[in-house]
C-alpha cells in the first residue's frame, strides 16, 4: 500500500513562501502608485510654471521693450518675442491701437450721435452701451467706430481699443486695410521669363 504523508494542519492556509510573495506585491503597487501621483504633480508644477512664465506681463524681455517703446507700436501691430534662452518659450502679444489713432474716431454727444450714425439701421447699440451694458444719457460722450458706425461710451470703448484693434461688437477692424494687389500687376508663372541657374 501506498500511502501519503499528509502535514498536519497549522491553521493558515498560506505558507511562509506565499506570504513573501503577497507582500512584494503589495510593495510594488505601492510604489508604482507613488511614482504615478509624483509623476502627475511635477508634471503639473512645470506646466503651470512654463505658462506663467510665457505670460507676457512677466517676461523680463518683454517689460525692457515696453520701457523702451513707451509701450506703444503702429496701430494694430503685433509682437512676437521668439526667446533664445533655455525656457523656450515664444511671446506672441498683439497691441491694440495708439491714442491717436483713438482720438481720430468721431466722439459727440448721443443726440447727435444718434441722429448722424444710427439712423441707416436700429440696433442694440444705438440704445445702451454694448461694454458697460448701460443706456445712453443725451450729454454722454459716444465714439463712433469707422465702417461699422457702432457706438459706444468714450470711457468704455477707449480702453478697449488700446488692447484690442477691433469693434467689440462686430470684431471688424477700424483701421484701412492694406491695398491689394491690382489683378493686371500679378503674372501667372507660366508667362514669366525662365532663369538660367
Amino acid at each position: 500500500m501506498n500511502a501519503t504523508v499528509v502535514p498536519p494542519y497549522s491553521g493558515h492556509w498560506l505558507t511562509n513562501t506565499d506570504r513573501m510573495g503577497g507582500l512584494a506585491y503589495g510593495i510594488g503597487v505601492s510604489i508604482g502608485i507613488l511614482m504615478l501621483i509624483t509623476t502627475i504633480t511635477l508634471t503639473s508644477y512645470y506646466c503651470t510654471r512654463s505658462h506663467i512664465s510665457a505670460s507676457p506681463t512677466t517676461t523680463p524681455r518683454t517689460r525692457r521693450r515696453q520701457r523702451e517703446t513707451n509701450g506703444t507700436l503702429p496701430p494694430g501691430q503685433e509682437r512676437f518675442d521668439f526667446e533664445d534662452d533655455e525656457s523656450d518659450t515664444v511671446v506672441v502679444e498683439v497691441l491694440g491701437l495708439n491714442e491717436e489713432v483713438i482720438k481720430g474716431f468721431p466722439k459727440l454727444p448721443y443726440e447727435e450721435a444718434r441722429v448722424s450714425y444710427s439712423l441707416q439701421k436700429e440696433s442694440s447699440t444705438t440704445s445702451c452701451c454694448s461694454i458697460c451694458l448701460a443706456d445712453y444719457k443725451k450729454m454722454d460722450m459716444i465714439r463712433v467706430l469707422p465702417d461699422c458706425n457702432h457706438l459706444f461710451h468714450d470711457n468704455c470703448v477707449d480702453p478697449w481699443l488700446r488692447l484690442h484693434p477691433t469693434c467689440p461688437v462686430c470684431r471688424t477692424s477700424p483701421l484701412p486695410s492694406p491695398a491689394m494687389t491690382p489683378v493686371a500687376d500679378v503674372v501667372p508663372f507660366s508667362r514669366r521669363p525662365m532663369m538660367d541657374i
